[in-house]
């Protein structure tokens, strides 16, 4: 997973600064005449800074801003969290770290949301006193619930501690440092060279202070697109963290047309009451493997869990046949 990470990381960086400087470099003519107007040039200028101040402000936000968010919202859960005990239903250790004595642990909790309706719920974390075997199936821990309706983190562990990773926190900010750097260091060496006493008119929509700027751009909604499935997968959390449950009736199952890896997305449509008595028909969709296909509820009833603020939204939380 690191490999894959710092693989990409290194692909995405190679065609973001040195391949639009390199193409630049090899396809650009020596020229002593500026290349547009004032209007155009100081129009490509105004452009590019409003790239770059976009692609900073995104890296400080999700590099700083969220981290210290998600601190204050932790702090707040310590404090004012909603107390539930949560049975171990699940238990896999996937890896033992000998130098610190530390599991890293997959567990199944099953606890009562805001709504007190009986949900379950897999984690990931380390287990930093594994000799107390606190975690083992059938253990009882406490939990703490988020009084915020749909803010993440949803729930913590009682007696969890916060502190900032101070490696990763450094790494944050040489990596913040060094792009500013590169951005500042790009303006100047071009305009020292190229400027030739035209001030800024020897820009082009493919000069690498702006076509650098593009790239990076790029990418990031790129991100932004794969981090849509994660907002999705938000809204089914928000739902089964504080929405109501229902005993629904399949009207039908089928699937969409929709592939993604080979996985086809299924919808169901069902019926139900919600907790005021008014009948509701909604649609869920997801993926799901071509192996899982034969065990999915075809027919009958199968538990929902709605938003009772608009039960037109649903989730299943037990999507397969027991």
């Amino acid at each position: 997973m690191k490999f894959m990470i710092i693989f990409w990381a290194v692909y995405i960086l190679f065609f973001c600064i040195p391949f639009p400087i390199f193409i630049y470099m090899m396809t650009s003519e020596t020229t002593t005449e500026p290349r547009n107007s004032l209007a155009v040039s100081y129009g490509y200028l105004g452009f590019s800074l409003a790239i770059w101040l976009y692609v900073v402000m995104f890296f400080i936000n999700n590099l700083f801003i969220k981290t210290f968010k998600e601190k204050n919202t932790t702090q707040n859960i310590l404090q004012n969290g909603i107390p539930r005990d949560a049975k171990i239903i699940g238990y896999k250790l996937l890896k033992y770290i000998e130098e610190s004595n530390i599991n890293i642990i997959q567990i199944v909790l099953s606890f009562h949301n805001l709504r007190n309706a009986l949900i379950e719920h897999e984690m990931m974390f380390h287990d930093t006193k594994p000799q107390e075997k606190r975690f083992e199936m059938g253990n009882t821990v406490k939990v703490l619930l988020n009084p915020q309706i749909a803010q993440s983190p949803y729930f913590i562990l009682k007696g969890q501690q916060t502190k900032f990773n101070s490696t990763g926190m450094i790494l944050r900010i040489v990596f913040i440092t060094l792009l500013i750097a590169y951005v500042i260091g790009l303006y100047y060496y071009f305009y020292t060279t190229e400027s030739l006493d035209f001030g800024w008119r020897f820009l082009t929509f493919m000069h690498p202070i702006i076509f650098s700027g593009v790239m990076i751009i790029i990418f990031v909604l790129v991100y932004q697109l794969i981090f849509k499935k994660i907002i999705n997968k938000k809204n089914e959390e928000d739902i089964l963290f504080s929405g109501r449950n229902a005993d629904a009736k399949i009207i039908s199952v089928s699937e969409t047309g929709v592939t993604v890896n080979d996985q086809p997305q299924i919808m169901f449509q069902v019926s139900f009451s919600d907790f005021r008595g008014n009948k509701h028909i909604s649609v869920y969709k997801m993926m799901v493997s071509l192996l899982s296909l034969s065990t999915i509820s075809q027919k009958g009833n199968i538990e929902i869990m709605y938003d009772e603020n608009n039960p037109g939204k649903i989730m299943i939380p037990k999507l397969y046949k027991k």
